[in-house]
């Protein structure tokens, strides 16, 4: 059986994409962050950074939109945040993760070609980008996406039965394709930590507790209060069925950051929000509408 390296790049053969893994250190971190970097065949007119959500990796479940994103021209880096990913060794702490999004883009950009710089952020990820942007550790990025991120986050049994019933919706299971049947179903509490961990600095074994950590994170970045600070062209996606993160938090978010644009998606669960296919179609034309006239 292949392993998960060259099962990735075959994926990306299949579009006439080649893959690049690397690693950098992440110090602040205590350890060794893991990334792909995606090139498109030919010339490629933009670069952009995704920064994933809590409980999955620089590739998990990214693959649709990394495909599209490749399909419009543009290089994708993507890479484990702090604490995430089988094959790094980073550990997540609320001060340190705060740097993560800039040393991405640091890396990201390093003995590249100069190209447009676009972030797109799904959850915990869209969170620390929309804090790099308001505390200006991002002025290179010409535009944002953030799918699905919170300022807040509660999780009980509703919010994880609400999940499970948009699990078996059929974009969902449509993804079969790029992960198998049980590499579709994605970690949460105890489930499937060995494939995608989350290292803190503060564990104490509990199987929910890096909710808790989450929580804490949030609190720090206070995201509602200092995003009138972000003046990048900024997309928001939210959905109303998403059950972990609520359709009022982007509407919140909208109205504070300066010309913010607000997608507004019906019964899409917060695990299926970065490959359904309004996200994608809307993602990949944000970011084509907002390319520099020189590019």
């Amino acid at each position: 059986m292949k392993g998960y390296a060259e099962r990735l790049a075959d994926w990306a053969a299949r579009l006439g994409a080649t893959v690049h893994a690397t690693r950098y250190g992440r110090p602040e971190a205590r350890g060794e962050a893991c990334a792909v970097r995606l090139v498109p065949p030919g010339v490629a007119s933009a670069r952009v950074l995704v920064a994933h959500g809590a409980g999955n990796d620089a590739v998990f479940p990214l693959l649709e939109l990394f495909g599209a994103l490749l399909a419009s021209g543009a290089e994708v880096f993507s890479f484990d945040v702090d604490g995430h990913g089988g094959a790094s060794t980073t550990v997540f702490a609320p001060d340190s993760v705060r740097t993560a999004i800039a040393a991405a883009a640091d890396q990201a950009e390093r003995g590249r070609p100069a190209l447009p710089l676009h972030v797109v952020g799904h959850s915990l990820g869209g969170s620390l980008v929309l804090d790099a942007l308001a505390s200006g550790s991002l002025q290179r990025a010409v535009s944002a996406a953030i799918l699905s991120s919170p300022v807040d986050v509660r999780i009980g049994a509703r919010t994880v039965a609400g999940e499970l019933r948009g699990f078996f919706r059929r974009d969902t299971l449509a993804q079969r394709r790029h992960y198998g049947w049980w590499g579709l179903v994605p970690a949460f509490g105890p489930v499937k930590r060995a494939a995608y961990p989350f290292r803190r600095v503060d564990d104490d074994g509990r199987a929910w507790s890096y909710v808790a950590a989450v929580q804490r994170l949030l609190a720090e970045l206070d995201l509602e209060a200092r995003a009138a600070f972000i003046t990048h062209p900024t997309l928001l996606v939210y959905s109303d069925g998403d059950w972990i993160v609520p359709h009022v938090q982007g509407e919140r978010l909208a109205a504070r950051i300066p010309g913010a644009e607000l997608l507004s998606l019906r019964g899409v669960s917060h695990y299926a929000l970065p490959f359904h296919g309004l996200t994608i179609e809307r993602v990949v034309r944000w970011i084509g509408q907002h390319q520099p006239a020189a590019a």
